[in-house]
């Protein structure tokens, strides 16, 4: 048990509970003895925490009455909930829900003395490198006006999370990198692995990306109760590769025929649009959208020495998350 799980006894919130890390993370905080509350708009407990004594609140982040009623009396907040999206038409309740939903937990944490807040962000509020470099967290937003909302509204989070940290709230950022998985209900993950085992994906973007192994997240909350610095934000990724490199990782474990061609920028933006503007009429659902096009193109690295150094991270290499999950993925 880690000296973070050591700490116990504590009341705990978890917003967005029922998602992919959440899932994980309650169980876990459960296991070391700390007493959990999870805020959802479901009128009932999920399924999955049933038989772990768990309590529920009945809210929505956007309510701030609500969500000052469920950071009432709690020691540790963990603020996940979220709507992770790359459509251009959830804008609205994107901003509601990732902003000022954000901006109620904070202020209700302000108000009721929460003694740490652990905000999950994302990679994707960081902006993207120049080329042939990685960043880290230093590194200053460069996607405004370019129409990308999930980025949008998760920097405008983390501006949040600064302006309340400044105001004297016990706040730090965590922000994992693509997740992957078992619980992973995301199903355009599902049908990469598929396609890469029948050796169906030929062309990849020339872009690359920051993965994270879910085992790695998880354990990163947990130690973030006891560790890290209140008004930082850590880079939680495993691993950077091209979507080439990690098509060609999997294929050689699972000896499968690779990626051979990386696709020009302009046909994968152009196959975006359609898929968004095009496809919904014809009555068929694409997990691809122009934004998920635009930012594939770009080799989005960044390191995660800051966190290594100060929450005792420890990056799982990416072929033993492949090895380890390929199962999960690849079941029908």
């Amino acid at each position: 048990m880690t000296a973070s799980e050591q700490s116990v006894g504590k009341r705990v919130l978890v917003t967005g509970a029922s998602g992919f890390i959440g899932s994980h993370l309650v169980p876990r905080l459960v296991q070391a003895g700390h007493t959990v509350t999870t805020l959802g708009r479901a009128s009932g407990q999920s399924k999955q925490f049933n038989e772990l004594g768990v309590q529920h609140y009945s809210g929505d982040v956007t309510n701030f009455e609500q969500v000052l009623q469920a950071c009432t009396d709690k020691d540790i907040v963990f603020h996940m909930a979220g709507l992770v999206s790359y459509r251009s038409a959830d804008l609205p309740r994107q901003r509601a829900v990732n902003v000022d939903g954000t901006r109620n937990v904070m202020r209700a944490c302000l108000l009721k003395n929460v003694s740490r807040v652990i905000h999950t962000s994302s990679i994707a509020a960081f902006g993207i490198p120049p080329e042939g470099t990685t960043g880290n967290e230093t590194f200053k937003y460069n996607l405004d006006g370019l129409g990308l909302s999930y980025c949008d509204t998760k920097h405008e989070a983390e501006e949040v999370v600064a302006e309340y940290f400044a105001a004297g709230l016990n706040v730090l950022m965590l922000c994992p990198g693509i997740i992957f998985g078992e619980g992973d209900t995301h199903p355009h993950h599902h049908v990469i692995f598929k396609s890469l085992s029948k050796g169906f994906m030929l062309g990849v973007p020339a872009g690359g990306t920051p993965y994270s192994d879910i085992v790695d997240i998880v354990d990163a909350h947990v130690k973030a109760i006891t560790l890290g610095r209140a008004g930082e934000r850590y880079s939680l990724v495993s691993a950077n590769l091209t979507y080439k490199e990690a098509g060609q990782l999997f294929a050689k474990i699972y000896s499968c025929r690779p990626p051979v061609v990386v696709l020009p920028r302009f046909l994968v933006e152009l196959a975006g649009t359609i898929a968004e503007r095009i496809l919904p009429k014809l009555n068929i659902k694409s997990a691809l959208t122009w934004q998920v096009a635009y930012l594939s193109n770009y080799k989005i690295f960044f390191d995660c020495k800051k966190a290594q150094a100060e929450l005792s991270f420890t990056p799982t290499p990416f072929a033993a998350t492949i090895k380890r999950t390929a199962s999960y993925y690849l079941a029908d």
